[in-house]
């Protein structure tokens, strides 16, 4: 099927008012210059940050696809992502002819005794270097979206086991004939690893596509909730 403005929506979860989202955050200001031709349809939880109450990205996500219709397709964009891609519906026609979920980096043989599909950590969970470069798919700028270091990860499309969740796309249809969503113990760490793992044990095909993006973090992996996140995440896959 052919990716639409009609049967795409890319969805993401801000802290910022929704002005300041359009305004403000990388996501919004890499929309506004796509043509409104070529422009998915565009769904925002904000405001999602102190004082009003918190939403993680599981149960947002889960939220967003709950509204779907079957033959819809859905990115999961981070906000803090600048989308460089003024083809990306043609890219992602492309990607879903392959995978049932997408993404831009990932991991064919990722260590899955690890909270992560590119590094490995220690007992106490700090990191403790890259896992196995050779098996890495993808590529991601990081930083500033004017001239950003791109970071490639290695040959891409791939097949992968685990994905970044900086992007996913999905295919409505296909997580509901296989009964696959987002777990909400998972707010907005480890949330991607585990909608992966469940996703390939269902038999879904998961994999990377070359997509030009910028992402400007490069995550907190010393914060207090990575951690226990992450605890959850291993308990859970042990």
């Amino acid at each position: 099927m052919k990716l639409t403005p009609a049967n795409t929506t890319l969805c993401s979860v801000s802290r910022l008012s929704r002005s300041d989202f359009v305004e403000s955050s990388l996501l919004g200001k890499s929309l506004r210059s796509v043509p409104r031709e070529r422009l998915p349809r565009i769904a925002l939880l904000v405001d999602n940050g102190p004082p009003h109450a918190v939403t993680g990205l599981a149960a947002a996500y889960n939220d967003f696809l709950a509204h779907a219709a079957d033959d819809d397709f859905l990115l999961f964009v981070h906000d803090d992502v600048f989308v460089h891609d003024w083809f990306l519906l043609e890219r992602l026609t492309e990607a879903f002819a392959r995978f049932d979920v997408v993404g831009v980096a990932g991991n064919t043989a990722p260590d899955m005794a690890q909270p992560s599909w590119a590094l490995k950590f220690n007992a106490d969970l700090s990191p403790a270097g890259w896992q196995d470069r050779s098996t890495m798919s993808g590529a991601v700028g990081h930083g500033d979206p004017t001239a950003p270091p791109v970071s490639f990860y290695g040959s891409t499309p791939a097949a992968c086991e685990l994905l970044d969740g900086v992007f996913l796309g999905v295919n409505v249809k296909r997580l509901r004939q296989a009964k696959v969503t987002f777990d909400t113990r998972f707010s907005f760490h480890c949330y991607d690893l585990d909608f992966c793992r469940t996703a390939r044990n269902a038999g879904l095909k998961v994999g990377t596509w070359p997509l030009a993006l910028t992402h400007a973090s490069v995550g907190n992996f010393a914060s207090q909730a990575w951690k226990q996140e992450a605890a959850v995440y291993l308990e859970k896959w042990r």
